[in-house]
């Protein structure tokens, strides 16, 4: 009886943990999309450039809200621009590249 009890109990956290997993890995995809989506506006509206998004690294909320992504600009594929997103605040924080990109940068 009691081997069962404990069978049921550890089946129940390692189904807890599993949806535990599967929600942050939907919030996840959902940080990035947005993201992706504002940093591509950030960098339309004060680079008149197109950005296209390749990776990411996401900071572990206990450190910094951070996630950064990489990738290029639109005809420019071998140039890497960078750009780190604030996913508490929603908002852009900076982009970074050459200097040949962010002296392009328009207010």
């Amino acid at each position: 009886m009691v081997k069962k009890v404990i069978l049921v109990l550890v089946l129940v956290i390692v189904a807890l943990w599993l949806v535990g997993r599967y929600t942050s890995s939907i919030e996840k995809k959902e940080m990035v999309e947005t993201a992706t989506i504002l940093s591509q506006e950030y960098i339309k509206k004060y680079y008149n450039s197109e950005y296209i998004v390749t990776d990411y690294d996401i900071i572990h909320p206990s450190i910094n809200s951070t996630i950064f992504l990489k990738g290029y600009i639109k005809g420019h594929e071998d140039v890497m621009i960078s750009v780190t997103y604030d996913y508490e605040k929603k908002e852009v924080r900076n982009a970074g590249g050459p200097s040949w990109f962010i002296d392009s940068r328009n207010e």
